[in-house]
């Protein structure tokens, strides 16, 4: 027997539509020598522990490598989730029903994560899943430890973005914000952090943003009260300027994004936290210095320059 996996976007349907849809082939399923199971996108685990993708199906409670098989039967309404899922069902070589999934754009952190993990893109050690799951899974086995981030998947600027000490802060942060998706994040300790912008595949400005200490605030987005300075491009390593552009690569955004790098002040490691796919130029910090950068960029694309 074949185990085979059959997702939908949620682990139930209100009116019982997708058993509807699951049992005649779970009826079917042992004539064709095969075992379905039934998985929910909503509530899948994905983790990058020192930048290894995992991805474990919950209610089976397995990696999506342990099945022969995956169905992507009704994934739409959880794209994001579909799109991490597929990658690592493609890394690993098991079939999947279709391969859709994988031309999904990644635009939460969800799938961000997921899609630049596994390469030499230095990542903190990170992990997602519906609230119920992550509330399940840290009151027991947190997958890292305390403190840690807690950031909105789909939100930009700093917004719902929390250092939490213990659990009780985890699930007041969760609880408090019940219909929006949560990217976990071991915490880097720091001091400030870089917005790279890259335009056309090249680094065009990099951004050294630094909070006030006294503030007590922890992000050092300049729409949070950070302070902006413009420093050379050669201010990063060539190992960070690596980073960035692959990291702006994978996610196809290195026509235009903004890249953000944190630098560990105890080790020296950097780490890509996320990339931005509408930084912005012509607002925010110091739109006099982005704004002709980006229209330099505008000139190159409109004049057929820099190819």
């Amino acid at each position: 027997m074949k185990d085979v996996l059959v997702f939908f976007s949620f682990r139930k349907h209100k009116t019982g539509y997708y058993r509807t849809l699951f049992e005649p082939l779970e009826k079917e399923a042992s004539r064709h020598g095969l075992k379905l199971l039934q998985g929910s996108l909503k509530d899948l685990h994905t983790e990058v522990i020192n930048n290894q993708l995992t991805v474990t199906e919950s209610v089976t409670g397995r990696r999506l490598d342990s099945f022969d098989a995956v169905d992507f039967e009704m994934w739409l309404k959880a794209p994001q989730q579909a799109l991490a899922a597929a990658t690592y069902l493609d890394r690993n070589h098991i079939p999947m029903s279709t391969r859709e999934p994988l031309s999904v754009l990644s635009d939460t952190k969800v799938s961000e994560i997921a899609t630049m993990s596994g390469g030499k893109i230095p990542l903190p050690n990170t992990f997602t899943s519906s609230n119920r799951e992550i509330l399940k899974i840290f009151k027991d086995k947190p997958r890292f430890d305390y403190p840690f981030i807690v950031k909105a998947a789909d939100t930009f600027g700093g917004k719902m973005n929390y250092l939490v000490k213990n659990y009780q802060e985890l699930k007041a942060a969760l609880n408090a914000n019940p219909d929006q998706a949560f990217v976990l994040q071991e915490f880097i300790p720091n001091d400030f952090d870089y917005r790279v912008i890259v335009l056309g595949g090249k680094i065009r400005l990099v951004m050294k943003r630094m909070r006030d200490p006294k503030a007590g605030a922890h992000v050092n987005n300049t729409s949070a009260g950070a302070e902006a300075e413009f420093l050379p491009i050669e201010t990063l390593t060539k190992n960070m300027q690596d980073s960035v552009l692959a990291a702006a690569r994978i996610t196809r955004r290195s026509g235009f994004s903004g890249v953000d790098v944190i630098v560990n002040k105890e080790t020296g490691q950097h780490y890509i936290l996320e990339v931005n796919d509408q930084p912005a130029i012509q607002v925010g910090a110091s739109p006099e210095v982005k704004t002709p950068i980006f229209m330099e960029y505008l000139h190159e694309l409109a004049y057929g320059e820099g190819k």
